[in-house]
């Protein structure tokens, strides 16, 4: 089981068993039962841990247990029943000294003995959940759920939560003295904790929860709660992360953000987005314990905030958020040690399930158009809504996405899911001359190859024809201040090896581009576009 540093004390107190054989050193102990729990026997008990600081540290700093701003989730505080292969030797020289297997990262998609398993690990599937927490007088206690009773006693604050809807096997618990600014929209409490001086961004995160309810409830399906809570913590760490009805979010990546730099994509909107589109994506609807899990959870995540990104600032600006997804993947795929996997296999890989799904789903929606892809991930998500017996894969996930397709559209879902597919298109030459009547023939030639790799990267040409999106543009595509630059923007049909466009139009563009808005896997998307 997997024990936090700073832990003094624990117990696992169950009827008819107890603690044996309790290993100091790497806190592992075993539970034996004298009366055996027989199958589909169920039987409570009480975790009970101690998490204490005692003097100072030269390293391995408790930033989750901390005097304001302690967040904790119960997999860092409580034992854990099991094996936790979390806890393996991770090394791959040190396993091949001591004859040790490889790690295997993931269980193959196929192995449904997996199946009824999470991706968060066994026993963690949906719960009912309640809490009650006790805090210091100033300060306040929070959870997921709805706050039922407050009282103070002695000094100490206790809060009673309750929710009321099915939630993961995986919750926070905060405490912190935060001040706070709510407001109610259709009929959801929208809170945000924050401290007193980092009330910069807080009204953008409002504003971001506002337009994910409203996206997510039209395309996906209803929100599950009657409330969406953010919480600061202390910037010792660096991410957010949604628990049911409850946003932790460091003030390093939000609350004391700047947002005034007009070349930034609104970070702050964007993360917001992202953790409100896990209430669906992961909250909603699980993942089994195999390949291609975090697809489930995360890249449909990205997804879903990037619609509403996108419903905001419109389709040219998530440009730049895109291409830095498309370089971080790229810039992934060139330090793998074991092996790259296609998107729908991935194995606990973050270039592959966050960056490379970002674009993957915006290119599908491309080609699918943003409806029909958003009533199959709807379809998804109603069949599988709370479902464990079996929790759904990325099989599964496919076959909805395929619903209705044809056979030039299938066979581009399966390059971007099934396979490692590398587009290499280049823009080489631009040609414009000027026509007696005003207008101007642009001739674009372009160089087009499609390659498949394999995990360790070795590449194979496949032939290719498709329909791409050529730009002409007033001002360059990089520019986020730019407005209302697009003169042209059609899908003209480019395949292998050279291609010439040629068009005719009013304006004389500056820059000149094919898949100028990134909705390709393509290996070097800088020589996309071409300046005149």
């Amino acid at each position: 089981m997997n024990k936090p540093q700073y832990t003094d004390k624990w117990d696992v107190i169950i009827e008819g068993g107890k603690v044996t054989d309790f290993d100091d050193k790497y806190r592992i102990g075993w539970f034996e039962f004298s009366e055996p729990l027989q199958p589909g026997e169920t039987r409570t008990g009480q975790l009970i841990a101690h998490r204490v600081h005692q003097g100072f540290t030269d390293g391995s700093n408790d930033f989750e247990l901390v005097e304001n701003g302690t967040f904790i989730n119960n997999y860092s505080l409580f034992p854990i029943f099991g094996y936790q292969s979390s806890s393996q030797l991770q090394d791959r020289h040190e396993r091949r000294k001591r004859d040790l297997d490889p790690v295997k990262r993931a269980n193959k998609l196929e192995d449904d003995n997996f199946y009824n398993e999470s991706f968060f690990g066994k026993g963690v599937g949906f719960i009912d959940f309640e809490a009650t927490i006790s805090t210091v007088e100033d300060q306040f206690a929070i959870a997921p759920g709805y706050l039922q009773s407050e009282k103070v006693e002695n000094g100490r604050r206790t809060f009673h939560y309750k929710m009321d809807a099915p939630i993961v096997n995986f919750y926070s618990i905060m405490s912190s003295k935060l001040i706070d600014k709510k407001t109610q929209y259709k009929g959801i409490d929208i809170e945000i904790y924050y401290h007193e001086t980092h009330a910069m961004n807080v009204d953008r995160m409002i504003e971001s929860v506002k337009d994910s309810i409203d996206y997510f409830t039209e395309q996906f399906g209803p929100y599950q709660h009657k409330q969406m809570r953010i919480i600061e913590f202390p910037g010792y760490r660096s991410f957010a992360q949604s628990f049911a009805n409850t946003v932790p979010y460091s003030e390093q990546i939000g609350f004391i953000t700047d947002l005034r730099d007009p070349e930034n994509i609104d970070p702050v909107y964007y993360i917001t987005a992202h953790e409100v589109a896990h209430q669906w994506w992961g909250h909603q609807v699980g993942a089994a314990n195999v390949q291609g899990s975090a697809i489930i959870s995360e890249s449909l995540s990205q997804y879903a905030s990037l619609m509403v990104m996108e419903k905001k600032y419109g389709p040219e600006k998530i440009r730049k958020f895109l291409k830095y997804e498309l370089d971080r993947y790229l810039r992934g795929r060139s330090v793998e040690i074991i092996e790259e996997m296609p998107l729908m296999r991935s194995e606990n890989q973050p270039y592959i399930h966050y960056r490379k799904g970002s674009v993957v789903m915006m290119s599908l929606k491309d080609r699918l158009g943003e409806q029909r892809l958003n009533k199959a991930l709807a379809d998804f998500l109603k069949h599988y809504k709370y479902q464990s017996s079996p929790y759904p894969t990325t099989i599964d996930l496919l076959t909805y996405i395929k619903q209705d397709t044809d056979e030039s559209e299938q066979a581009f879902i399966s390059n971007l899911f099934e396979h490692i597919t590398l587009y290499d298109i280049k823009t080489t030459k631009v040609d414009v001359t000027d026509r007696d009547d005003g207008q101007f023939d642009i001739a674009i030639t372009i160089d087009a190859s499609l390659k498949r790799s394999d995990g360790q990267g070795l590449e194979t040409d496949e032939p290719f024809v498709d329909m791409i999106d050529i730009g002409l543009f007033s001002d360059d595509p990089e520019d986020l201040s730019a407005e209302n630059f697009v003169q042209y923007l059609e899908k003209h049909q480019i395949k292998t090896g050279e291609n010439v466009i040629h068009l005719t139009v009013k304006e004389k563009p500056k820059y000149v581009g094919v898949d100028p808005f990134v909705k390709l896997i393509d290996r070097d998307s800088a020589d996309n576009i071409y300046r005149l």
